[in-house]
């Protein structure tokens, strides 16, 4: 089987994360950016694409969730998505159905696992209001939270 991880990060929290599961799986890892060339990555030779995005105030990034509504892809592959964010409550579903009806919306099976990580904010400021709103992310994702994600992504290798 053949993956793949792609993410956008804009603090590095969800590139911490891409790397550590590219690098269990020993696959390829693709950062997704405004300024990203679409035509440089075919996602048709792979069966198992890893997505991953912050969450900003129940969205996720908007350059990873037009990179998959514009994707063309000749075959059904399986996508699997995880999660960054300062936050608490259930933004993170919101994340996941909008990621989820990209990847549907052309004709890809999305999987309902899903990896969520509570991760530190961007900017000073993001910290803050975190901290203001009782949430105390600093040090995230640790080294417990990298360890849980390897395991994640490896159980969903086995399994597609």
């Amino acid at each position: 089987m053949k993956t793949i991880v792609i993410y956008s990060s804009k603090g590095g929290n969800t590139e911490k994360v891409a790397n550590e599961i590219a690098s269990e799986l020993n696959c390829q890892c693709v950062k997704i950016a405004k300024d990203f060339d679409k035509s440089t990555l075919d996602l048709n030779g792979f069966d198992l694409v890893f997505v991953g995005t912050g969450n900003y105030v129940a969205k996720p990034d908007a350059d990873m969730l037009n990179y998959l509504k514009d994707m063309h892809l000749k075959n059904s592959r399986q996508f699997a998505l995880f999660i960054t964010w300062f936050g608490r409550g259930k933004s993170d579903k919101a994340v996941f159905d909008k990621i989820k009806t990209a990847i549907e919306g052309n004709g890809q099976e999305m999987l309902e696992s899903c990896y969520k990580c509570q991760g530190e904010g961007h900017t000073a400021m993001s910290r803050l209001i975190a901290r203001l709103m009782g949430h105390d992310a600093r040090g995230h994702p640790n080294a417990e939270e990298l360890v849980a994600a390897r395991k994640w992504a490896t159980e969903l290798a086995k399994l597609s």
